[in-house]
């Protein structure tokens, strides 16, 4: 207990208590005072909470009579509260703000007041707007504190440009804290280091993992470290924690935290290098390839990326692609004869990948038959080709994908969303059609998308976004359209593996083991975990979903707003591993120009196919004519997987759009 008691120093000269309890989602009087009675049984001496919590005035109550039943003082206590980000920049709103919190808990004094968010309600992170509006609600809170009504202020989910800027316009009273979400999965190392040589003192909220990331204590790493020495090991550079707990045993095993450097550091540090190590192999191979097909300043595209873990842990990239198109209805129905299985219809990037991923497989396959020796694949007594012992393989996406996955609030922040003009659509979730509202002909509103997810539901489903406000307006659970068909994608290869029906007659399923998402994109595990098989199956094949701290930086952004045309495609084979296309067609390529096609073709594909078969005797379906066989009858022959995708089709997928069939009976 001597440990949880220590307090720490900040700037502006007051103690901070080293661990505080948190109280964000913890709404009702009577669950507010259960947990605050319980909390300062077990001896936290230090509240969180915030404006938006929508808390303050319940966890006043409780202080107000708590406190005696303790014998504790208001001075005994430090109370952090937090500006909501729709007073940023509002001076009058800042000191009416302020009032309201002191009213609320009951005090004449907040001992750490933060500035929630970097940014106003309903003005872009980017914009530039922002900064002067940092700068107003700065010194406003500086004269707050000169008039004690606050004593230490500070910040909240601040980046080193954020703080850089602040110290510059604000040198009189610097920050005292930078409250900041902080953990083993997402350890912010270089914002640490900043803050340490600049005096400010920063705060761990999720310091026990978040759905964002993947709950800490579910690591198996780390359950392992704590099974033997009852701690969690951390980074002693940190000032503090915020853990969050409504359970009373809970709150219990929050105040006995403790922090060590010691070897078990490393090992927590193991488990997020992982992902770090995947997204630096994918962007330096990106930064590596020529300008060709690259996106422009004002364009953005999407990379995924395959990744190859050998046995003994080390490394390979074997595929990678960009891109963000696919052909409309009218381009695909009028596809030319000569251009059926030589056209791409999707170029999103995940698509493309998988395609440079085939070609990877057929030139291991290919090595194998000619008496090479492959890096994947050995040939067993049955005659059969098997995968080596120890090999997985793991998928980088620049973004999270769209769908389900994508289906989370923007912000904690959103206090309220204007309701539509007029809506007539089924409540996915409540199996309900939802009337129509009309608030007015003349009045204009606007709707605040408060999920990220862009792409629509198929037509063909029964349920559609209602497009209510706030929470209610996505659904979850159908599928969606392009722009981002990731999503259900993902999904399928998670259950069918991503060597498709044709190689599903030479080799054995092949699933990616991990999904790593690059930095800088909003990500939720909850959301992603629901997206790519909750939704269909608890009991499916569970993915490692993580998020790296590396981001991409030709992703969509406030300077890059348009799509890049074309896509490069790479995968580590020896002749021409590297292609651009545009529109479905090889770069320079056109309707009226013909020339040579890509390699991830349909077409080409079928055609490598064959050849291998004509290499390799020994596989179930024995095709003695390929040139009289269509493309599309020769993926019927794999039985097993055909019959898989059609139950698919009858279940979970019932919407997933039919593939043209004049597309798919082109013969070589």
């Amino acid at each position: 207990m001597a440990n949880i008691m220590k307090n720490v120093r900040l700037s502006s000269g007051y103690d901070m208590p080293l661990i505080g309890f948190g109280t964000y989602k913890i709404q009702g009087r009577n669950v507010i005072y259960e947990v605050i009675d319980e909390s300062l049984k077990v001896g936290f001496r230090s509240i969180d909470t915030a404006a938006v919590y929508r808390n303050e005035g319940d966890i006043g109550y409780a202080l107000k009579h708590l406190l005696p039943k303790y014998n504790l003082q208001r001075s005994d206590i430090f109370i952090t509260t937090k500006l909501s980000p729709s007073e940023n920049g509002d001076p009058e709103g800042i000191e009416q703000s302020v009032q309201r919190s002191l009213k609320a808990l009951n005090t004449s004094y907040i001992d750490l007041y933060l500035i929630h968010w970097p940014g106003a309600s309903r003005i872009p992170e980017t914009s530039s707007y922002n900064q002067s509006l940092r700068v107003k609600t700065w010194y406003k809170l500086v004269d707050l504190k000169k008039k004690g009504f606050i004593r230490s202020i500070g910040v909240s989910n601040y980046t080193i440009k954020h703080l850089e800027e602040l110290l510059h316009n604000c040198k009189d009273i610097p920050p005292t804290v930078n409250q900041v979400e902080l953990h083993p999965h997402y350890r912010q190392e270089e914002l640490i280091k900043y803050c340490n040589e600049k005096g400010i003192h920063v705060q761990a909220y999720s310091s026990l993992g978040t759905s964002s990331s993947m709950n800490l204590l579910r690591d198996p790493i780390v359950e392992n470290i704590a099974s033997q020495l009852n701690y969690i090991s951390f980074n002693e550079t940190i000032s503090g924690i915020i853990p969050k707990a409504v359970n009373k045993d809970h709150i219990k095993d929050n105040i006995q935290l403790d922090f060590l450097i010691d070897d078990n550091t490393n090992k927590i540090e193991s488990m997020r290098d992982f992902p770090d190590q995947i997204a630096q192999l994918c962007l330096e191979k990106y930064d590596e390839l020529g300008k060709n097909g690259k996106p422009s300043n004002k364009e953005w595209t999407v990379l995924s990326s395959i990744v190859l873990k050998k046995k003994n842990n080390s490394l390979f990239l074997v595929a990678l692609a960009t891109g963000t198109k696919c052909l409309g209805k009218i381009d695909l129905i009028n596809t030319n004869l000569y251009e059926v299985g030589c056209r791409l219809s999707d170029s999103h990037a995940e698509v493309l990948v998988r395609r440079a991923f085939l070609r990877y497989l057929y030139e291991q396959i290919d090595f194998l038959l000619n008496g090479a020796t492959s890096d994947i694949f050995t040939i067993d007594d049955k005659k059969k080709i098997k995968l080596n012992d120890g090999i997985s393989f793991h998928f980088f996406t620049s973004q999270t994908p769209c769908g389900d996955c994508s289906i989370f609030l923007k912000k904690e922040f959103y206090e309220d969303d204007t309701p539509p003009m007029k809506i007539k659509k089924c409540d996915y979730n409540n199996k309900i059609e939802i009337r129509k509202l009309n608030t007015g002909k003349n009045k204009k509103q606007n709707i605040d998308d408060i999920y990220r997810t862009g792409a629509k539901c198929l037509k063909s489903e029964k349920y559609q976004d209602p497009h209510l406000p706030g929470v209610n307006y996505h659904v979850v659970g159908p599928l969606r359209t392009k722009p981002g068909r990731g999503n259900p994608t993902l999904s399928l290869w998670n259950i069918l593996g991503v060597q498709g029906s044709l190689l599903s007659l030479l080799i054995p399923t092949i699933k990616m083991e991990t999904i790593v998402v690059g930095g800088n994109s909003p990500f939720s595990l909850e959301a992603m975990e629901r997206g790519l098989y909750k939704r269909f199956d608890e009991k499916m094949c569970k993915l490692k979903i993580v998020q790296s701290k590396y981001s991409f930086k030709q992703q969509k952004d406030s300077e890059r707003k348009h799509p890049c045309p074309s896509s490069i495609i790479w995968c580590a084979v020896k002749n021409r591993n590297t292609e651009v296309a545009v529109e479905g067609r090889k770069q320079g390529t056109t309707k009226k120009k013909k020339g040579s096609n890509l390699l991830i073709t349909r077409r080409a594909l079928f055609e490598t196919f064959l050849r291998t078969c004509e290499k390799y005797q020994h596989f179930d379906c024995n095709i003695r004519h390929p040139k009289k066989i269509t493309y599309i009858d020769c993926k019927k022959w794999s039985k097993s997987y055909q019959s898989l995708w059609n139950a698919l089709k009858l279940g979970p997928f019932h919407a997933w759009p039919t593939k043209s069939i004049h597309l798919q009976t082109f013969v070589l």
